[in-house]
């Protein structure tokens, strides 16, 4: 059997493969960890078999849109069946614990959870390993908060943003997998299942003190939209059932347009001291996914289990705003968070 591995992008013209994947590729290439490059677009989906004749192993990644990702999976196993072969998923997976579930469902009738990668590179930040490398106390905890906002606003990508908003393209996989390696003091993928498990919202989802979103000013008409609710602002009070963790407050909050680009880890005492963990953009974590995927390394990855967990946590803010319209807040672009948060 054939040691080459070959890495094949589906979505190869899409914004995603050009600024991370194909530059960490041909850095693997460089290195002789990969061998091949092979970029697949849509209208190559009739042709797989002639632009990919490569022995070894086959690496797919799916930079494709949500709704593509179901055929391009059968595609994939009727062209190649399911030998040496190895899928890398990108987020959302799903819209909501029914659509994951269904889309879990669908990709284990052509290959086993143990081919399928699931990828949020933030799991592959050094900055995020910190958390579990560094020495800190984790006694005397008196809250936890995850933040996750930027400068920009949604800079043109209208489509995605109307269909997805700020719950389902951040919180449901970054802040979601950040609270899991905290709360589980490790990378394994099995202790982050155990801390997503006991992880929930025990406030009224109804309550801005509970569930916060928010829209910034300018959105509707930068969309085209006059009467959307998607947010570009979100913030939720969590709780853990596990003992450690029992009665210690967690908040993720993410948003657009705000007065700065910050991502951080703040662990607050009981004395009133802190410990802060600053999530820095790091050009080399698609390398660092991509190298793990090729060992079979899975702790660097979502699994299903932790895919249906983040969407059971989610699913009453989702059936809340469903049916509630008045709740949204509208920021100015340029606000800090403590002002969106006191709105």
């Amino acid at each position: 059997m054939s040691n080459k591995k070959t890495y094949i992008i589906f979505g190869a013209s899409g914004d995603l493969a050009k600024r991370y994947l194909m530059p960490a590729v041909e850095s693997l290439r460089e290195t002789g960890e990969v061998d091949n490059l092979v970029p697949i677009s849509r209208k190559d989906y009739g042709n797989l078999k002639n632009l990919i004749k490569e022995d070894g192993e086959k690496i797919f990644h799916l930079a494709v849109p949500p709704e593509a990702v179901s055929d391009v999976v059968k595609i994939i196993s009727d062209n190649f069946g399911k030998d040496d072969i190895k899928i890398m998923l990108e987020k959302p997976f799903g819209n909501d614990l029914k659509s994951a579930q269904s889309l879990i469902e669908h990709i284990d009738q052509y290959f086993s959870e143990e081919q399928i990668y699931r990828v949020d590179h933030y799991l592959a930040k050094e900055s995020l390993q910190k958390v579990v490398t560094e020495k800190w106390d984790r006694n005397n905890i008196s809250g936890i908060e995850i933040t996750a906002i930027e400068k920009i606003d949604i800079e043109g990508r209208v489509n995605f943003y109307e269909q997805t908003g700020a719950l389902k393209d951040f919180v449901q996989s970054h802040l979601v997998e950040m609270i899991s390696v905290v709360l589980a003091g490790s990378f394994d993928i099995v202790r982050r299942e155990e801390a997503l498990q006991n992880l929930g919202i025990i406030c009224d989802v109804s309550k801005h003190e509970c569930v916060k979103r928010g829209q910034y000013e300018g959105y509707r008409e930068e969309v085209g939209n006059k009467d959307s609710m998607t947010e570009t602002f979100v913030s939720i009070n969590l709780a853990s059932r596990e003992p450690a963790w029992r009665g210690v407050p967690i908040v993720l909050s993410t948003g657009k347009a705000f007065d700065k680009k910050l991502t951080q880890i703040k662990i607050k005492y009981k004395d009133g001291g802190e410990k802060i963990f600053n999530i820095e953009h790091e050009p080399k974590a698609y390398e660092r996914v991509i190298r793990a995927t090729i060992a079979g390394e899975h702790d660097l990855f979502i699994s299903s289990s932790e895919v249906l967990e983040s969407w059971r946590i989610l699913e009453a803010i989702q059936r809340t705003w469903e049916q509630k319209k008045s709740d949204l807040i509208i920021y100015k672009k340029g606000s800090t968070l403590n002002e969106v948060l006191s709105i």
